[in-house]
């Protein structure tokens, strides 16, 4: 892999920076077949600019000409990649993130891991805007790296950090000259239809060496691989995706201590049915009911939509002694989605409103508006003491409605019935956050430092639900809570030399608490649920060749996590709740060789042993020395890459990488009984490409023999005990080509 380019950052001087990117934009790093220092890589990971081997945690940097040049354009593409991480998809646009096995499963409220654009923390931090699914999967066009943090965060990015944080790092303008970049693509995936992908990027320098504009725009579609076969709605490929974007940035560096950056992001997806983008199968054979990669979906459900929008504000000004750093962001988040409910309501329900042929689906809008604001002063990083301190202040607002439909199962026509059949309204819910922080590094010698750290928060939650209807009791209730989280980091680190570094890291996380859904007469349903915590142990090895030809990282770490948030259910209600603690333990293993010139390998593997130490509350049937849901135990991946001269304006690559995600279980039941296994699956992944002066050409395969593993699995009807259950799968086979032109 080739080393990323900094991005700007506050102690290095932007406009360079910004430079740097652009070129690497034009020529990207991927071209070269000379020897590559496996060492450079720098990430922003401390809200530092430093080589990842001087982090003294476990980070992963994916670069993004690599990124690019394995046509990767989700998380689904290089999850793998990351030691520890792991995706539960019910489809695009909705992804939960896992790392290092910290997550309750798929119906996990609340997310487990944070997601930052550059200096901007983005998506919801409550349970209220479907945090833990709704992760924003940006495209990663014109990204300069992706850094995975592993391991809790809570001191330094704050809540819902438990696991660990992905940052999207984006590429800075330049404001020394002028580029830009076109491409074009198409695909088809086995079993399904076609697709295409178009991306262009302009930088234009307005003030030489002191203003500049980028500009990126793509639009994609990702093609559809599973099949209707409803007679009253049949239709071939439903699951295909149009996602579509922009970003565009503004950097003024009016001097070399002082910059500004104000950026705009926007990214929507769409889909006819992304809603079930699952296949029913039999949950304990894993058998698809209808026929491979066949569905059964009622007539005018499935529709699925998100739109994102980030505008962002970075200010940094450097006075000698210390830089004084601002961040100011608005973010939107929109989804509409019509779900079939069919097989959940219609047994039950048709015979109650005497039906001979009703379907169901639940239509669900939802929005979120958040404000955050971060000001934090930092030292110079050349001196024996090194300190910080910030504050930082978010404001959701969140609505968040729910809608029984009933209709005709064959023609779709709305069924009239005395009153509604169920309305939820839960909103507004709001939530707001004060938090303080400071982190000290003492360098008592020029091989042992020690960063001690903390971080106090203060939240506060107001929520509002109304529901009533056929299916749904009446209520009309506002709730509060408060909560007074802290965090703490001790992170002592050890060099032997520049090459060989050994770290201890001790570090807490937590997941705000907050007012109660459902919360009615006769009910056990608390009336707020309170934070969960972890405490992640940690020990540590990074060690890089004398000859910068091959990076080894090692990672030991045990966790403990208690007060869980939980979703669980009383009489037929379903609400939040705090409960049983979980222990996760494992290894991470990492390794980059480079062979030769151009030629590169790299491998990575994971063991993670994630179970509950105590019961789950009543509600939900886990049991102590349970797994925890949809943690492989065994985690790998296995890459080459290879750079070499044709000619002399000739060049080109080959490579290919193996994906292992090793057998997992379904999520706690609210009924007594076994859970459900999940196998095991691999993939193969194939691409190679040509340059020609400043055109690029590429070619792929994606999972080569055309694989069926299972992402996700859950019961589609109320019992959850009961078939059909709709599986998740990884994209089948897909071949690809592009061709780009830099300039």
């Amino acid at each position: 892999m080739s080393a990323p380019v900094l991005a700007a950052a506050q102690d290095a001087p932007a406009s360079t920076a910004g430079s740097d990117a652009a070129k690497s934009a034009a020529h990207p790093p991927a071209k070269s077949h000379e020897m590559t220092d496996l060492s450079a890589v720098t990430v922003t990971a401390n809200k530092r600019s430093e080589r990842v081997q001087d982090v003294p945690m476990a980070v992963s940097a994916l670069n993004g000409g690599q990124l690019d040049r394995e046509s990767a354009q989700s998380f689904a593409d290089y999850a793998t990649r990351v030691p520890g991480l792991n995706t539960v998809t019910l489809g695009p646009g909705q992804t939960q993130l896992t790392l290092r096995g910290i997550t309750s499963g798929s119906n996990t409220p609340n997310a487990t891991v944070g997601t930052y654009i550059d200096d901007t923390p983005f998506g919801s931090s409550t349970v209220y805007a479907a945090g833990a699914l709704l992760t924003p999967d940006i495209d990663p066009d014109d990204v300069d790296r992706i850094e995975v943090l592993r391991g809790p965060q809570g001191t330094l990015y704050g809540s819902n950090t438990l696991g660990g944080l992905v940052k999207f790092v984006t590429t800075p303008p330049d404001s020394t000259r002028f580029a830009g970049r076109v491409q074009v693509g198409g695909s088809s995936v086995s079993h399904g239809g076609d697709g295409f992908d178009t991306h262009a990027m302009v930088n234009l320098p307005l003030i030489k060496d002191e203003l500049a504009l980028r500009v990126n725009a793509f639009a994609r579609r990702d093609p559809g691989y599973i099949d209707n076969v409803n007679p009253a709605n049949a239709s071939k490929d439903t699951n295909d995706a149009k996602i579509r974007g922009g970003r565009a940035q503004l950097l003024w560096t009016p001097s070399s201590t002082v910059s500004v950056r104000l950026a705009a992001l926007a990214q929507n997806l769409d889909g006819d049915a992304l809603a079930n983008a699952g296949v029913q199968v039999d949950p304990v054979s894993l058998r698809p009911i209808y026929g491979d990669l066949r569905q059964s979906l009622a007539v005018g459900t499935g529709k699925f939509g998100v739109r994102y929008r980030l505008y962002s504000a970075d200010v940094s000004a450097d006075f000698g002694w210390a830089t004084l750093v601002s961040s100011t962001s608005y973010g939107k988040l929109d989804k509409r989605s019509d779900t079939d409910a069919t097989f959940a309501y219609g047994p039950l329900v048709n015979p109650l409103l005497g039906l001979d042929n009703g379907a169901y689906s639940i239509s669900n809008p939802m929005a979120l508006n958040k404000v955050t604001q971060e000001l934090r002063l930092q030292s110079a990083t050349d001196q024996a003491v090194e300190w910080r301190a910030g504050v930082f202040f978010t404001r959701e607002h969140t609505t968040n409605d729910q809608d029984v439909n009933v209709f005709d199962a064959t023609t779709g026509a709305p069924i009239a019935l005395p009153a509604p059949a169920g309305h939820v309204a839960v909103g507004p819910a709001k939530f707001k956050e004060w938090a303080g922080y400071a982190d000290v590094t003492w360098h008592a010698t020029s091989q042992f430092a020690v960063t001690v750290g903390g971080r106090y928060s203060h939240d506060r939650t107001e929520f509002h639900e109304t529901s009533y209807g056929l299916l749904a009791p009446t209520a009309d209730f506002t709730l509060k809570s408060t909560d007074k989280p802290s965090t703490y980091l001790v992170n002592p680190t050890f060099k032997f030399n520049d090459n060989l570094m050994v770290y201890g890291r001790v570090a807490s996380s937590f997941r705000p608490g907050g007012a109660n859904t459902s919360v009615l007469p006769g009910t056990d349903a608390p009336e707020t649920f309170d934070q969960d915590r972890l405490v992640n142990y940690e020990l540590g090895l990074k060690s890089s060749s004398q000859d910068k030809r091959s990076t080894v990282e090692l990672a030991a770490f045990l966790i403990d996590w208690k007060d869980i948030q939980l979703a669980a259910q009383a009489g037929g209600v379903s609400f939040l709740s705090n409960g049983g603690k979980a222990r996760s333990r494992g290894l991470e293993a990492s390794w980059n060789y480079g062979a030769a010139n151009g030629l590169v390998f790299s491998t990575n593997a994971t063991w993670t042993h994630a179970e509950l130490t105590s019961d789950t509350p009543p509600g939900l049937f886990g049991r102590k020395g349970d797994r925890l849901p949809y943690v492989p135990k065994l985690n790998a991946n296995v890459g080459i890459d290879y750079d070499f001269p044709i000619g002399e304006d000739w060049s080109a690559f080959v490579g290919g990488s193996y994906r292992y995600v090793g057998d997992r279980v379904s999520d706690f039941s609210t009924e007594d009984g076994p859970r459900f296994a999940i196998p095991s699956y691999s993939a193969l992944d194939l691409r190679a490409g040509v340059y020609v002066g400043d055109f690029t050409f590429k070619a792929y395969v994606k999972n080569v023999f055309d694989k069926r593993g299972v992402s996700s699995i859950g019961p589609e009807t109320l019992d959850p005990r009961a078939s059909p259950f709709s599986a998740r799968y990884i994209v089948p086979r897909t071949v690809g080509v592009s061709a780009s032109v830099d300039f």
